[in-house]
Parts: structure tokens; C-alpha cells; sequence
């Protein structure tokens, strides 16, 4: 393991770390911790692990990804209230819950998609490159790198209506009260990606938790392919848990 990632240590480029499995990664972390001891980089080793966010727990805590099965259901059930509500935005609803995104930057995609789509869609990974806007979302704290997209949700994008994001909370509340709010879409998302094999760092890539450096390091990746692929193979299913009727 040592001769394997050992070279963490001299290069400061921890993103493979990034693409194991939590226990995998933790181990690995233990054998470069006693590396760094014996050649006495601990230092460096320590700015790495911050610079990355490399945790010891195999577990995110920050990530809306370990709801319990109960909070998961409460939430499921409001998410297919909210997208039976509003029939003239049912499009814009349905993207909002496929993409995994915070309901202003869902909206602001579907405003770009129609203004610059030629520049925004990557036809061959079939996303969109949100990074490549960073006034729009790369704001100090909150971020958004890339959507993964199906055919379904590219439909929604064509035909979905314009409407601003109070607009869209202020008459959700109105037919369901101020616990319904689009919000939870991106909750769900997180928590029913988990569930089906999604590890907890590529949710955090997907959904704008990881640092802007790490995940470019990661978009020009091969393996990034296999994300991609396995995110929009889970997109159909997501669409029937929400009980959205699409081809």
C-alpha cells in the first residue's frame, strides 16, 4: 500500500484518494500517516488532508446522504405532493428533483440552457458544464460543477416555462403549506443516489460540496465516464420513485 500511494505524500495530489470507497481510503490515510511520521512530513501530510477534506471518519456528515428510512419517506412523500401541484411548472418542477441541484441554480441552468446551449450542454458526456459560468455558480459557499443529464430531463430543459424561484416556493406554500418546499428535491436526490451505490464523495462532486481545484482535477479523469454512466442509469428509477410518468 505504501509503494502504491506513497507518492501522495512528495506530489500534495491526493485526488485518487477522492475515488475510493471510505474504508479503503481510510486505510490508505493510516499507512500515509505513518509515512509522513517516519520521514517527518507530517505537516505537509496535515495541510493535505485539509486542503482535500480528507476526513477519518468513512462517513460524510456534512452531506444530505444518511437520512433514515423514516425522514426519507416524510420527505419522498412531500417531494411527489409538490411535483402534483403545480401543473403549468411541472416541467420545471421535475428538473429541479432529477438534477440534484439547489432550486435557484436549477433555475438559473434552465435560463442559460436556452441562452447559450451550444457552449453549456457537452453533447458527448451529455451534462452541463455549470464550471464554466462562475458568476453564476461559483459563488464563496455554495457551488455547482456539472449535471448529469438524460434524455427525459434534456425534454424538460426544451419545454420547460420561465418562473422565478419565489414565484415557484410562494405558490407551493399556498397549496401546501410552508413545510412544502422544493428545497427537499435535492435532498432526496442525495439520499436515493446513496442508496443505490453512490458513494458519499462523488455525491458531494456532483452536488458542489467539493473544492473547484479537486473537482477539475477529477473532470479530465476517464473514470469520471463511469460516474456519469452510472448517475444517468439511476435517473429513470429516480423518476418512478418520485412517481414521475416519463418515457
Amino acid at each position: 500500500m505504501m509503494k502504491r500511494y506513497g507518492y501522495i505524500l512528495y506530489s500534495c495530489d491526493a485526488s485518487e484518494l477522492m475515488l475510493l470507497k471510505p474504508s479503503k481510503r481510510v486505510e490508505v490515510m493510516k499507512a500515509i500517516s505513518m509515512l509522513a511520521r517516519v520521514v517527518g512530513l507530517r505537516d505537509r501530510w496535515k495541510t493535505i488532508r485539509e486542503a482535500y477534506g480528507l476526513r477519518w471518519s468513512p462517513e460524510i456528515n456534512n452531506a444530505p446522504v444518511t437520512l433514515t428510512s423514516q425522514g426519507y419517506s416524510s420527505l419522498l412523500s412531500k417531494a411527489r405532493k409538490i411535483l402534483q401541484s403545480l401543473e403549468n411548472h411541472r416541467d420545471t418542477l421535475e428538473f429541479i428533483a432529477l438534477s440534484g441541484l439547489r432550486v435557484g441554480e436549477a433555475l438559473e441552468a434552465m435560463a442559460l440552457y436556452h441562452r447559450d446551449k451550444d457552449n453549456y450542454l457537452n453533447r458527448e458526456l451529455m451534462v452541463l458544464e455549470h464550471f464554466k459560468y462562475p458568476e453564476v455558480f461559483m459563488r464563496r459557499s455554495k457551488k455547482a460543477y456539472i449535471t448529469v443529464l438524460d434524455s427525459y430531463m434534456l425534454n424538460l430543459l426544451d419545454h420547460a416555462k420561465p418562473v422565478t424561484y419565489d414565484a415557484l416556493r410562494s405558490s407551493i406554500r399556498r397549496r401546501l403549506g410552508r413545510d412544502h418546499c422544493p428545497s427537499i428535491f435535492r435532498k432526496v436526490w442525495a439520499t436515493y443516489m446513496r442508496h443505490h451505490g453512490l458513494e458519499p464523495e462523488a455525491i458531494d462532486l456532483l452536488q458542489g460540496r467539493t473544492p473547484r481545484s479537486i473537482f477539475l482535477k477529477h473532470y479530465y479523469r476517464p473514470d469520471l465516464k463511469l460516474l456519469i454512466e452510472n448517475v444517468r442509469g439511476s435517473l429513470k428509477t429516480l423518476r418512478v420513485e418520485l412517481g414521475i410518468n416519463g418515457y
